[in-house]
């Protein structure tokens, strides 16, 4: 009787980076039609680009901010101790909700601080704020204060040597609502997280 032989596994592919992705609903891809995000865009563009597997995670949470991702960043990210990279893009529902300015940017450093601590290098992004279709036509304090919320970040870039990437100008033909992304977005959002990628080599 032949014994039946199992077939060989595959072989695995050989990741060339892992970048894990940290937000809110923008990184989470909140009201994209198909379930898409910019994480998801970000790790197919870089591994069509450079013929490599990327690997990309998203840890988006809707309605979260700084002080929430601060809660579970520092588990998230030794969870996946080969992720040497993290995006983050956080601050919109801060500035929505209100919280002090203060608070708003502690809570933002003490993540950051989570970060270097676990030795990830960050791509810290701007916000671009409430604008576009579905916006209020009057002045809105939440733009105000993410106006200084990036500056803030800028300034951290500089200081802490992160890489800053500007997300601010968003062309407003690419949110859904004034705040989230549609597809367009999500690519948008991706190819300025890939240069900031790539600037880094």
């Amino acid at each position: 009787m032949t014994e039946i032989q199992p077939e060989p596994l595959p072989r695995r592919a050989r990741v060339y980076g892992v970048i894990a992705c940290q937000g809110d609903s923008l990184t989470f891809g909140s009201r994209d039609p198909d379930g898409m995000s910019y994480p998801l865009f970000l790790g197919r563009r870089l591994s069509e680009r450079h013929q490599q597997t990327w690997i990309t995670m998203n840890f988006g949470v809707p309605g979260e901010g700084w002080a929430e991702i601060w809660r579970r960043n520092y588990r998230e990210l030794l969870s996946v101790p080969e992720a040497s990279e993290v995006c983050l893009w956080a601050g919109t529902n801060d500035a929505w909700k209100g919280r002090l300015l203060e608070d708003i940017i502690s809570a933002c450093e003490a993540v950051l601080d989570q970060c270097a601590a676990a030795g990830r290098f960050v791509y810290l992004a701007t916000l671009p704020g409430k604008r576009g279709f579905g916006a209020p036509r009057e002045p809105w304090t939440m733009n105000e204060t993410i106006a200084i919320l990036n500056d803030t970040y800028r300034r951290l870039a500089r200081e802490r040597g992160l890489a800053i990437v500007e997300l601010a100008e968003i062309p407003p033909s690419l949110l859904v609502d004034g705040i989230h992304l549609a597809q367009g977005g999500n690519k948008w959002v991706a190819e300025r997280f890939l240069e900031a990628i790539e600037a880094r080599r």
